[in-house]
Formats: structure tokens, C-alpha cells, sequence
């Protein structure tokens, strides 16, 4: 696979499939890897017999295995093709019915069809089938990883299809629910996953084909001006509109612009670094490197022993080292802040998402504050402290005591998190897999994968699910296995983590509901959670979203909280619990109508119908022959703007009306015209000459335009100056 690594001579089974089997010139052994499709390698055997190791810069040397073997494989599409008698794997039966589908999708047929309308149905149907055994698999598409290799896959195929095949409306969805069809006998769980790779699909089709309109268009307009490969302004389509990197080089590819994508990748990067530079956004910090010196503690003192999960407190820990930022000092001052190491300590260290302990440091001469622990490196656990009291010194020995409370309070959260990652799986579906999460004293947070907003009955049934488990006071379990035994158990892993080869295995009431592999402290049973809320679901990024919750004594309060709001709301409102949905409903329609009469009033007003206000056609001044209502609004919003603007141009039935307001340093127009004026009037031009002159620009249609600026102090003028602009249309026009 390598220049390291086990090897060993290699046997290859080849199989002709041009139409002269018997011409030598045709079928031989030097067209093995050449070019063209004709000569198909349809199986390969390694005899694993060596280990090859580079001994010096270029040169190498081969190690006998011990236990030499043979790994060998066949390509399953190619034996179909050699099987059923076709030229590639896109004719076999395991690929060909997609392709007719998508073709009958099209409305057209796939051999009638020219060559790149054939290569869209072939990319349309192998990366449909793609897509239905990755979704079906658990992954999402999403902008890292492997995940971001499946939203590649289906974004292209969505491209081809539209941009070659003519599918203006969603099609990505239904191929891949052919697939599902064609494939479910032999694979149940695509069928099983059915609905579920149908809404995935649908939503990621959805929101690409927003971004593909706008972003083609752009690189359209982009293509039109140049050719070349102008990675500022691919950076701005990615930056500003969303424009995928990987529909970029689709693009670049039909105009014979060949980059490799990590080049590719790496350009558009530091154009993005160069654009977010220069608007003084997105700088990025890189993460500190782990200090030397820690790793020379653990080699010359030893490490830390972390008793936690049994012990609160060791009376007889010993410091075996001090830090003073990234130097080592021998001794610490009352007032001083510094980092220490003790040979064993029941402080739990940052990690998992598990924030790390509190509590103190205490001898007859000192006394030590402990706000803070973590573990640089694996096996050092460092206690962020602050004397109190005294000096404390290496090899000196002190009683650790971590804030019991706090530490309670933590594991009813860490618990909870596990318990809500089961019941999200088991409301939502086995798609949710975990991608983050915080376990502190006062809330847990925990992000998941997931397409939408959770309902309001998802919510009730999760809660309704972790209260359930918390009341039957089930035990909390854990056992150090073996990694493939927990496996084997069913411990979900997360992805991405690395684990040793033990592990700790976490199993709520015996594992049938929840079996994790976690290093956290948590309760002994789940009544000792007390209570769970959630109190918060939001959208982090693409398919991953974001729950907070609380538990026990912060449960309570909650509840509480929300007591005292409903009491002073019953107060306020005079009315009964049952019936302050209804009060709230009467108040805001109250208010609706309130609002719509004073907006009413407003319009009245600025017509002139109340207070003897001069009429439409008082007001109307002559420009060259056109009857023109141009002023300033005071109180209106937009929408009464427009309905005053109609209003006014009704009752001059011939004519312009140019509206003006300003609105917290803001001016805003509006411009109508007449039917009968459109064809030498044209309100989209009166509003390009009169924004620039407040500082801002405008457009629309000869009928009607808006538009605005900045400078409030100009707005008059720009009124006035629409009489003139109207003038010079009529006399041209």
C-alpha cells in the first residue's frame, strides 16, 4: 500500500473484453494497465511474505513475516460484466435498472443520448446507490470527514442532473428510493431506513439547489469574463454565497482546467484566509503544543493516579511537582497562582466533555484552593491553584478534597447525558449519533446529528423517556473490558475517539437501554439524578443540533422559576391557569386590531382625509404635462408606504407618486407610475436618479420601484428632484 509495510509478489487475473479475443494484437499481456477499458482487471492476489522497512533515507529492506498469507480479492461488478456478457459495470443488472430509472425520470432514453448526458446517468446512479447505503449506514452529509465526502457525492450528482439532464424539481430523492427497492432484498436495512434516506435526501436536494442557482449563475458570470482559475473571487463565492468547493471544480474540469483537489483545496483555503484577513474576520489561533516538560515529569517522578472514582478525598497525596506557566518551580507563596502535580489525587481531569474537579489542598502550614484540573498529557493530572495560605513545596504532603457537592452534582449530569443519547436514538431513530458534548455542575449540553428542529411531542417523549429511567432507580454500572469485548456487548464508541485496549464500560439498568464507553464519573443509580428538563434545542450546523438540560436540585428551581412567571402572568392578566393560553390570545389580537387602526389613521392622515388636509389632486404639481404627488411621510412603515402609494396613485388615475420617510437614519423610497404613463415614465429610472443622491442606490419595474440611502439631511432635494427627472421623461419620451 506503501514504500513500508507488508508486501509481496503479486498475481492478477485479467480478463479481455473487446471483440477479438483471439487477436494477439488485441488481446495481450502489455495491455494490462493501459489505456482503455478493453483489458479489465477482475481479481488480485498478494502473497504476503515480507515486511518492508525503510532502513535510511531511499533504501530499504525486506523481513520475513512470520505468519505469511495471501490476501486476495474480486471485483464483484466486473465478474457481473464477464458474467452477463457486457462491456462495463454500468450495463450489469446491479447497475443498469438505476440508470433506466433516472433516464425515465428525464424523459429520455440512455442510449439515444449524447456522451455526457450518458456520463450524468451513470454519475447520477452510482452515487444515488452511494448515497442510500451511506445514509442507510448512519452518516449524514456534513462538512467534515466522511461526511463530507457523502455531500460531495450527492451534491454532484445533483448537479449533473440538472445542469445536463433538464430536472428542474426534485429528482435526487426518488432515485434513491429505487435503490432502496432494487437493493432491499439482499440488504433489509435499507428498507428498514427507508423514510428516513428518503427525508435525508430530500432536505440536503433542498438546500443545495438554493446554493446551485445562485452560485452557477455567479461562476457563470465569472467564466463569462476569464477562463483562468481566479481563486479570490471562487473564495468570495464560497465566502458570501455558500457556492460548494467541489461544484467549483466541476465547472473549472468542462473548461479543461485539470487541479488536483488537494492543490485545489489548499489555494481556495488561502484565499478564504487572505479574503476574512482583510475584513479583519476569521482569524484562527493554532493549538498550543503540548510542553516537554510534562512528558518529562511523568519519566523522571512518575505519573498521577487518579483514585476518583472510589475516593473524595486522600489524606497522605504527595506534590511531586509545581509549575510556574511553562517553567518548574520548586515552591509556591500565599497569594501565588500555579499548576500541581500530586502523585495520587481524587480530582477528575478534564475530559469527555466532563469539566474537571474543584475543592482545596490542605496541611497544618498551607492551604491550597483548587479551581480548576485537567490532564495535559495522558497520565499527569495538573490542579490549577491558588495558595491561600503558607507555602506549599514539592514533596510536601497534604490532604486533597474535591467539592463534594459540585462533584454530585456533575455526575447526576454526566448520567443524564448518557440516558439522553439513548433516548434520543430511541425517539428519533439510530441515525443520531453523538457529536459533542459538555457535563458541568449546573447543565449538560449534548450535540447530535439530526435534520430538524425537534417537535414539541419528540421533546415530551424524550423527557417522558429519562424521567421514566431515573424513577425506576436503576443501577449505574461499570466494568473494565477489553475494547473488543465491549464491542461485542454493544458499547456504543464514539467516532473519531481513540480508546486503549481497556475500556470503561458504563450500563444503565444492565445495559438494555443504555451501554457506552465513557472514562466519567457518574451516580450509582438513576434515581440519584432526581429530575430532567430540557431546556433548549437549536441548530449548530448542517444536521447537527444542539440540546441543554438540567437535573436535580436545578430541575427544581426551574420548575420553581416557572411557577413565579405563571402566578405574576394570572396576576397581571386576572384570569385562572386553565385559562391563560386564551387570555394571552385575546391580548394579542387586541393588539393586532390596535395596531391596524392606528395604521389606518396614519394612512388617513397622510392623505389628507382627516384635519382638512389638501387632496390628491391639490397636491399633484405638473412635470411636463404628468400630474406628480412627490413628498415626505412621516409615520409610516414600509407597508403603509405602499399602501398609501396605492391610495394615491388610485386617486389620481393618470400619474407619479414619489414617496419618501426616514426611519433611524435611514431614507426610504417609493415610486409608482401609472398604466398609461409606463411607456415614457419609468419608475425604475426616477429611482436610479434620486437614491444616489442620499448616498444609496434603487430599482424596479416601469410600474414600480423602491429604493433608499443614508443621508437624511439630502432627502428633500431628492424629492424635489423627482419632478425634474419626470419632466425631462415626458419631454423625451
Amino acid at each position: 500500500m506503501g514504500d513500508t509495510g507488508p508486501c509481496g509478489p503479486c498475481s492478477e487475473i485479467h480478463y479481455y473484453m473487446g471483440e477479438d479475443p483471439g487477436d494477439p494484437e488485441k488481446n495481450h499481456a502489455r495491455f494490462v494497465n493501459g489505456e482503455g477499458d478493453t483489458t479489465m482487471e477482475i481479481w488480485n492476489l498478494v502473497f504476503m511474505q515480507f515486511e518492508r522497512n525503510e532502513v535510511e533515507k531511499g533504501k530499504f529492506e525486506l523481513k520475513p513475516l512470520p505468519a505469511p498469507s495471501v490476501d486476495t480479492g474480486m471485483g464483484l461488478e466486473r465478474i457481473t460484466a464477464v458474467m452477463q456478457n457486457v462491456k462495463t459495470n454500468y450495463e450489469t443488472d446491479l447497475i443498469k435498472p438505476i440508470i433506466d430509472f433516472a433516464a425515465d425520470l428525464a424523459g429520455i432514453g440512455y442510449e439515444s443520448v449524447d456522451a455526457k448526458s450518458q456520463f450524468a446517468l451513470r454519475v447520477v446512479a452510482d452515487h444515488a446507490r452511494s448515497t442510500a447505503f451511506s445514509i442507510a449506514d448512519g452518516i449524514l452529509p456534513g462538512n467534515e470527514g466522511r461526511n463530507y465526502v457523502l455531500r460531495k457525492i450527492m451534491r454532484r450528482a445533483i448537479y449533473h442532473g440538472r445542469d445536463h439532464l433538464g430536472f428542474n424539481e426534485l429528482f435526487f430523492h426518488k432515485v434513491c428510493g429505487f435503490v432502496v427497492g432494487l437493493m432491499r432484498d439482499a440488504f433489509p436495512e435499507l428498507e428498514t431506513q427507508k423514510s428516513f434516506i428518503d427525508k435525508m435526501v430530500r432536505l440536503e436536494e433542498e438546500r443545495f439547489g438554493t446554493t446551485m442557482t445562485v452560485g452557477l449563475q455567479k461562476l457563470d458570470e465569472l467564466f463569462s469574463k476569464s477562463i483562468e482559475a481566479n481563486f479570490i473571487e471562487f473564495a468570495k463565492l464560497y465566502d458570501t454565497f455558500g457556492t460548494p468547493r467541489d461544484l467549483v471544480r466541476v465547472k473549472l474540469e468542462e473548461r479543461g482546467i485539470e487541479i488536483p483537489e488537494e492543490e485545489f483545496n489548499e489555494k481556495l483555503d488561502a484565499a478564504i484566509q487572505e479574503l476574512q484577513q482583510q475584513s479583519g474576520i476569521g482569524k484562527t489561533h493554532r493549538a498550543e503544543k503540548i510542553n516537554p516538560i510534562y512528558q518529562e515529569v511523568i519519566d523522571k517522578v512518575g505519573a498521577s493516579t487518579f483514585h476518583g472514582y472510589t475516593d473524595e478525598r486522600i489524606e497522605d497525596a504527595r506534590v511531586i511537582a509545581i509549575f510556574d506557566g511553562d517553567k518548574r518551580i520548586d515552591s509556591l507563596s500565599a497569594g501565588a497562582e500555579g499548576f500541581v502535580v500530586l502523585d495520587n489525587t481524587p480530582f477528575y481531569a478534564e475530559s469527555g466533555g466532563q469539566v474537571g474537579d474543584t475543592g482545596t489542598l490542605a496541611s497544618a502550614d498551607v492551604s491550597v484552593n483548587v479551581f480548576d484540573t485537567y490532564a495535559p498529557v495522558t497520565g499527569l493530572v495538573i490542579h490549577k491553584s491558588k495558595i491561600e495560605r503558607g507555602t506549599l513545596k514539592v514533596g510536601d504532603t497534604v490532604a486533597a478534597q474535591i467539592d463534594v457537592e459540585k462533584r454530585n452534582a456533575t455526575r447526576r449530569n454526566h448520567t443524564a447525558t448518557h440516558l439522553v443519547h439513548a433516548a434520543l436514538r430511541e425517539v428519533l431513530g439510530t441515525h443520531v449519533k453523538q457529536a459533542g458534548s459538555v457535563v458541568a455542575p449546573n447543565y449538560l449540553r449534548f450535540d447530535f446529528t439530526h435534520y430538524q428542529p425537534l417537535t414539541n411531542a419528540e421533546i415530551k417523549e424524550i423527557e417522558d423517556l429519562v424521567n421514566r429511567h431515573i424513577l425506576r432507580n436503576e443501577p449505574v454500572n461499570t466494568d473494565i473490558m477489553a475494547i473488543e469485548d465491549a464491542m461485542r456487548a454493544g458499547a456504543m464508541a464514539l467516532f473519531g475517539e481513540k480508546y486503549g485496549a481497556d475500556v470503561r464500560v458504563l450500563s444503565v439498568g444492565g445495559g438494555e437501554f443504555s451501554r457506552e464507553l465513557c472514562g466519567g464519573t457518574h451516580v450509582r443509580a438513576t434515581g440519584d439524578i432526581g429530575s430532567f428538563k430540557l431546556t433548549a434545542d437549536e441548530a449548530i450546523a448542517s444536521g447537527v443540533r444542539r440540546i441543554r438540560a438540567i437535573t436535580g436540585v436545578d430541575a427544581f428551581e426551574r420548575f420553581r422559576e416557572d411557577e413565579k412567571l405563571i402566578d405574576a402572568s394570572l396576576g397581571v392578566l386576572k384570569t385562572q391557569r386553565d385559562q391563560l393560553p386564551s387570555a394571552i390570545e385575546r391580548l394579542q389580537e387586541e393588539l393586532k386590531k390596535t395596531r391596524r387602526e392606528i395604521e389606518d389613521l396614519k394612512l388617513k392622515i397622510a392623505t389628507g382625509a382627516i384635519g382638512g388636509g389638501a387632496s390628491p389632486d391639490d397636491e399633484a404639481k405638473d412635470a411636463g404635462g404628468v400630474k406628480v404627488i412627490a413628498k415626505v411621510v412621516d409615520g409610516l412603515d414600509k407597508g403603509g408606504m405602499r399602501n398609501l402609494s396605492d391610495t394615491l396613485l388610485g386617486k389620481l388615475k393618470s400619474g407619479v407618486v414619489v414617496l419618501a420617510r426616514a426611519e433611524e437614519g435611514k431614507v426610504g423610497f417609493i415610486v409608482r407610475v401609472s398604466d398609461d404613463l409606463t411607456g415614457k415614465v419609468s419608475a425604475g429610472k426616477i429611482i436610479q436618479e434620486i437614491a444616489p443622491i442620499v448616498g444609496g442606490r434603487g430599482g424596479g419595474k416601469a410600474d414600480m420601484a423602491e429604493g433608499g440611502g443614508t443621508d437624511e439631511s439630502k432627502m428633500a432635494e431628492a424629492v424635489e428632484e423627482s419632478l425634474r427627472v419626470v419632466e425631462r421623461m415626458a419631454a423625451t419620451g
